[in-house]
């Protein structure tokens, strides 16, 4: 017993002696993408030893503990994956670092894609799949007409020209609602084009 007593005090001042020899310091940096020189948001940055770390902030900003001698691994979608080594030799408490890295060209096979000859074929393919459903809805052929799942309805050109100049107005930054409750015009169209149908 007095054996595994000491076995344990002796590994237990190895293991000590090991952490005093460690030198620890905070490493802080801004990760930033070469082409352009703006900072990465949010990219992973983390220590080989034992995988973990830290996420950069919206403006590229990270900090993190370390070991002397340990290497940092930085990985963000669409930039090439980059690494810092501290150096062991270092007796500093805190390295301040800028981490370039550079872009990624991912090149993708090209596809295809062709439109169906007709509504009728695409409603005819749409009902030959087995659509598993969930568990509020299952797919059901017979329960209601083709038109309640294609969604294959001729629009008027009133909405269709709607609906483009909605989707510009997004993509240029600004934001249509598409409608307002409170808009006496658009609830007038709304029940002109409830008639209409009827």
């Amino acid at each position: 017993m007095r054996k595994l007593i000491v076995l344990i005090l002796l590994a237990v001042l190895a293991n000590f002696a090991n952490a005093q020899k460690r030198h620890i310091l905070q490493v802080s940096g801004v990760v930033v993408a070469t082409d352009s020189l703006i900072p990465v948001p949010y990219a992973t940055v983390f220590r080989t030893s034992d995988n973990r770390g830290t996420f950069s902030d919206h403006t590229g900003y990270f900090t993190l503990p370390v070991v002397a001698g340990d290497t940092l691994n930085f990985i963000f979608l669409g930039l090439r994956r980059s690494t810092f080594i501290i150096p062991d030799d270092t007796t500093q408490t805190h390295i301040s670092i800028v981490q370039w890295m550079e872009q990624e060209n991912v090149l993708l096979p090209a596809v295809n894609v062709l439109p169906y000859p007709s509504p009728a074929r695409l409603r005819s393919e749409v009902l030959a799949l087995d659509f598993p459903g969930d568990g509020y809805f299952r797919f059901d052929r017979t329960a209601a007409s083709v038109s309640n799942y294609d969604g294959l309805r001729d629009l008027s050109a009133d909405a269709y020209a709607e609906a483009s100049a909605t989707m510009i107005a997004r993509y240029n930054g600004g934001f249509r609602s598409g409608g307002n409750l409170l808009d006496a015009d658009a609830w007038g169209r709304f029940v002109s084009a409830l008639r209409r149908k009827n």
